[in-house]
């Protein structure tokens, strides 16, 4: 599968890189006159720096503009507390991130679970996948084609997110969303709790209370958001052992039933650059570990993904930044193996792993 790469290094103006890959791909010639585009991205939590920057997203929007298209900015609402989790939190944390119409010259728009979702079944499953189905925004399917514009960044529980965590993660419900992050529910470690009741007071839900001061959860009421590990000052809760290889066949199984939808007319836009150890989900994500190296264009998303991993991995890393080291850099810093997510993606015939870098 061809890869086509923009180097930074080469000292031409970023913009003009952006435009080159999606002319020499065909991607431009894609965009139908008069039809809607999807421009796909994560628009960045509210305290996030690293995020893509919108310069780029007007770049494109530009693009599609000229030949005729009519794009829009998408993405979905966050499955988990914060400056996301519903559409007015979303479109305000969009407007102070620098994406608003006035800028990005695009209407942006957030979908929930309330709007329109199309049922997509995963038939084929493997790896013990549980993942019967994955819903998705119609406005998202209905669209003439889709363009998915991903930061390459680590990430804690996948190793790192590119275009096929923002296909299987970022392109469906929240229900979806929780139903793949279920399976990381994290466990009660009673030999660290102090029984301080943290827990208990961040619960978005209200799924703990401190009982004997000892955390009890009620199931149910979980939504597998992580918030109770994320604030315990104590780690008395953890995640459990495999569930992050395991969170990577869901995500993999998910991208497949979005792109099964999307085949034919659907590109991928990787940016390599601000790579940090989090996720644009995250406030702060931490510092750059290595410098910017450009961007790649694919239609296969684990081949894009895969070529990112690999660039990352040759580039030199910055002095004290992390003590990891390639191959796999992004996933040993989160003590994950994250080509799990793209080797399932092949299997199920979203991609390949092998690929061909073309330089533009």
């Amino acid at each position: 599968m061809q890869v086509l790469f923009f180097d930074y290094s080469q000292g031409t103006n970023p913009l003009d890189g952006v435009h080159a890959l999606l002319s020499r791909s065909g991607f431009e010639e894609m965009v139908p006159s008069g039809g809607s585009v999807a421009v796909k991205l994560h628009m960045g939590e509210l305290g996030n720096i690293r995020y893509i920057r919108p310069v780029f997203a007007r770049k494109i929007v530009d693009i599609v503009q000229n030949r005729g298209g009519k794009p829009f900015l998408f993405d979905t609402v966050a499955s988990y507390p914060g400056g996301r989790d519903t559409k007015q939190k979303y479109l305000n944390t969009a407007a102070k991130n620098g994406f608003v119409e006035a800028t990005v010259g695009a209407p942006v728009v957030i979908t929930d679970d309330e709007d329109k979702q199309e049922v997509v079944p995963i038939r084929n499953r493997i790896n013990d996948c549980q993942l019967r189905q994955a819903k998705v925004p119609s406005l998202l399917l209905e669209s003439a084609c889709v363009l998915v514009l991903s930061h390459v960044k680590g990430h804690e529980l996948t190793g790192f997110g590119g275009a096929l965590k923002n296909l299987g993660m970022g392109c469906v419900s929240t229900e979806t969303k929780r139903a793949q992050h279920s399976v990381n529910m994290p466990q009660f470690n009673e030999s660290a709790c102090d029984g301080c009741g943290k827990c208990a007071d961040e619960c978005p839900t209200g799924a703990i209370k401190l009982v004997n001061e000892r955390p009890q959860r009620e199931v149910r009421k979980c939504i597998s958001c992580s918030t109770c590990l994320l604030k315990c000052p104590t780690q008395g809760w953890v995640w459990p052992s495999g569930s992050k290889e395991k969170l990577q066949v869901y995500l993999a199984h998910a991208a497949s039933a979005v792109l099964s939808e999307c085949k034919g007319r659907i590109g991928f836009v990787n940016f390599i650059q601000d790579v940090v150890p989090h996720c644009d989900c995250a406030a702060p994500s931490g510092e750059p570990i290595i410098q910017d190296i450009g961007v790649v264009f694919s239609f296969d998303p684990v081949a894009a993904d895969k070529a990112s991993l690999d660039l990352i991995d040759r580039a030199p890393i910055i002095p004290g930044s992390t003590s990891a080291m390639p191959p796999d850099l992004l996933g040993k810093m989160h003590r994950t193996d994250s080509l799990v997510q793209l080797a399932t993606a092949e299997k199920l015939g979203v991609g390949t792993l092998k690929y061909e870098m073309v330089s533009v």
